[in-house]
This record gives C-alpha cells, sequence and structure tokens, in this order.
C-alpha cells in the first residue's frame, strides 16, 4: 500500500505519496490528498504490469534517460565540432519534455515545442531580444530526431519515431554572398599585412578547398600528403571522411610551415594556439581587423566557403561535382548554386549555338 504524509507548509497543506513496491520508491507531492491517492494507485498498477512484462520499453524509459544515454554514448562519436551545438541543443529537448516517457512523446507534443523554441527570446537579460530562425529551429528538430533513431534502432525502445509527424519549417534560400575580383584581391592583401601569422594560410585554404573553418583549423600534419598535394580528414562536421586538394601555393607554405626552425613536424595541429598545442589557434580578431581593412561589408568567414563553391560553378562545375567539393550529403544545399550554374549552362549554350548556326569552325 502507498503512504500519504500530509504536510503543514508556508504554501498550506500538501500531500506527499510515497510508493514502495518491488524494491522500487517514488514519492511526489500534490495540493490534495486525491489526487495523491490518484497518483501512487496508478503507479503502483504500473510497477506490477511492469513485473508481468506488460510495460514497455517506451512506457519504462523516459527522454531524459534517453538523451543522457545519447550524449554519453553517440555523441562522441560525431566530429569534435559539432558536439558542443548537439549537446546544447538535446539539453534545451531535456528541459522541456525529458520528464515523458518516450512512448508518451507524440509529433503534436513535439510540434507545439518547436513553436516554442522558434518564438523563445534567449537574449541575456538587459539585451535585445534574439530569436531562434526556422533554419536553426530545424537543427534542433534534427539534434531530437538523431536521438529517436537510436531509440528506435539501436535501443528498441519504441517500434517508430514520433518525428515522423513533425513538420519541419520553411527555411529561406541559403545565402550565397560570394567575393568579387576586386574584394579577393582586397581581402588577401590585408590578410598578408596581418600580425596573426595563420590568418593568410587559413583563408588561402578556405578559398581553395571550400572547407569550412572548423575543418582547416583542425587539421593535422599526419592528415597531409604534401608529396600527393591532399589532406584526408577522417572525420567533419557532417561525420564523413574528406579530401581536400591542395594548390600549389598552399602546399609551398606548408612546407615552409612545416620546416620552421629546421624541425621537420609529422605530428599534431597544423594551426596550434599559442597557449597550447592541443588547442588549435583563435584567428577572429585577426579576421575581423582584415576585413575592415579590405573594406568588406557583410561578409562572414563561412562566405570563403559560398566564394569557393560560387567560383566553381562560374568555371562549369555540375552541381552534384559542387555538393562533392563541399561534403553536402543532399542536393538541396547544393541547390543555392543553381542559379550560377545554370547561367554558365545558358551561355554555354548560347556560344555553341551560335557557332552551330553560323557555321563557325572556331
Amino acid at each position: 500500500m502507498a503512504t500519504i504524509k500530509t504536510i503543514e507548509g508556508k504554501r498550506g497543506t500538501r500531500y506527499r505519496a510515497i510508493v514502495r513496491k518491488r524494491g522500487e520508491t517514488a514519492t511526489r507531492t500534490f495540493s490534495t490528498k486525491t489526487d495523491a491517492n490518484r497518483w501512487a494507485h496508478k503507479l503502483e498498477a504500473e510497477i506490477e504490469r511492469g513485473a508481468a512484462g506488460l510495460v514497455t520499453a517506451g512506457q519504462k524509459w523516459t527522454l531524459s534517460q534517453a538523451i543522457d544515454k545519447y550524449i554519453a554514448e553517440i555523441l562522441p562519436e560525431k566530429a569534435a565540432g559539432t558536439q558542443p551545438t548537439y549537446r546544447k541543443q538535446l539539453l534545451w529537448w531535456k528541459s522541456r519534455l525529458g520528464s515523458y516517457r518516450l512512448a508518451d512523446i507524440t509529433g503534436a507534443l513535439i510540434s507545439e515545442h518547436r513553436d516554442a523554441l522558434l518564438q523563445e527570446n534567449y537574449a541575456p537579460k538587459d539585451k535585445p531580444p534574439k530569436y531562434r530562425s526556422p533554419s536553426t529551429t530545424n537543427r534542433y528538430l534534427e539534434a531530437l530526431g538523431s536521438v529517436f533513431r537510436e531509440v528506435t534502432k539501436r535501443w528498441h525502445w519504441l517500434p517508430d519515431t514520433p518525428m515522423r509527424a513533425v513538420q519541419k519549417l520553411r527555411e529561406p534560400r541559403g545565402r550565397t554572398r560570394f567575393l568579387s575580383a576586386t574584394e579577393l584581391t582586397a581581402l588577401m592583401d590585408a590578410c598578408r599585412q596581418a600580425r596573426e601569422p595563420d590568418l593568410y594560410l587559413a583563408v588561402l585554404m578556405a578559398l581553395t578547398t571550400a572547407a569550412r573553418k572548423g575543418t582547416i583549423l583542425s587539421l593535422r600534419w599526419e592528415w597531409i600528403d604534401l608529396t600527393g598535394e591532399v589532406a584526408h580528414v577522417p572525420k567533419t562536421k557532417n561525420g564523413d571522411p574528406i579530401m581536400l586538394p591542395l594548390v600549389p601555393e598552399v602546399v609551398q607554405l606548408l612546407k615552409a610551415r612545416r620546416d620552421a626552425g629546421g624541425i621537420t613536424r609529422v605530428q599534431g595541429l597544423v594551426f596550434p594556439s599559442k597557449v597550447s598545442d592541443s588547442q588549435p589557434v583563435l584567428i577572429e580578431a585577426a579576421w575581423r581587423a582584415a576585413r575592415k581593412r579590405a573594406g568588406l561589408t557583410d561578409f562572414r568567414f563561412h562566405d570563403l566557403r559560398h566564394s569557393a563553391a560560387s567560383y566553381l560553378a562560374m568555371n562549369g562545375a555540375t552541381l552534384p561535382e559542387i555538393g562533392d567539393v563541399l561534403g553536402h550529403r543532399s542536393a538541396q544545399s547544393t541547390n543555392r548554386y543553381a542559379h550560377i550554374a545554370q547561367g554558365h549552362t545558358h551561355s554555354l549554350v548560347r556560344d555553341t549555338m551560335s557557332k552551330v548556326l553560323g557555321g563557325s569552325d572556331e
């Protein structure tokens, strides 16, 4: 039998239900004795059903427990650069839905919190309000979806995922800001003049490999084949391996860096911090100064990646080829460059057909 204790306090009379059954103990406090008894009887019945094998894993485990298990076992397998973001997103879901049993989480419940996530002002107090974009909100949904994939496919706690019933938000077309020829020259000159010696090489590699900043700054010497002029990155942000081609100027700069001081480096970070060899260098301040010196506005480091992809499109690369270089898993991510590739294709068709119809042999 459950025990109901009466508690007198500042909030008036409260009733604490205590259930001890089959070695399990649970307590909860209610404002009425009726609610306390109802909860206790329901819990006792659930414990009995569990002992008889009638309670499913989805009724036994909570989302909080699933997220904790995911963070402990699955998150470390992801790329180091993505782990903090995933953890933050999952802890948000844990704070909102963590107490729910997995079997009780529906698509409607997740959708309700998706909308709350979009409308939540997460700025610190006394600061202008900040709200998450549809794109960011969708990334939160993807993080939660990855937990439910493990719940259903690896741990078999649920027969199916409630994420199937959750609609993602419509996202605006991806940003495609890229450098003009004049801007490119100004930026590279500014980076050469920077006090931070790592900046020019990092920017040059971003432009010539289309790699993300995190991938470039986490490069290790043991991944780089200077003879073959390529870097083999075992895991990117998406968790996939990628091969980065190295142009001759990059190879020369890497050789000079490796051999600096007469020491041949074969392992460790290519861009180590001045504070710790195990941490990548911080280039944000130097980047902002160079960008200002070059007179660039509305341009982020990540736009170097867009610039590289845009240059590929302008020079005839197909969308699948661009997607392969960028390491995109879906064609949708690469479609932002479609209008550039189409412009090149249209010019090619016009020039070719003009020659054919005009009878030119040139």
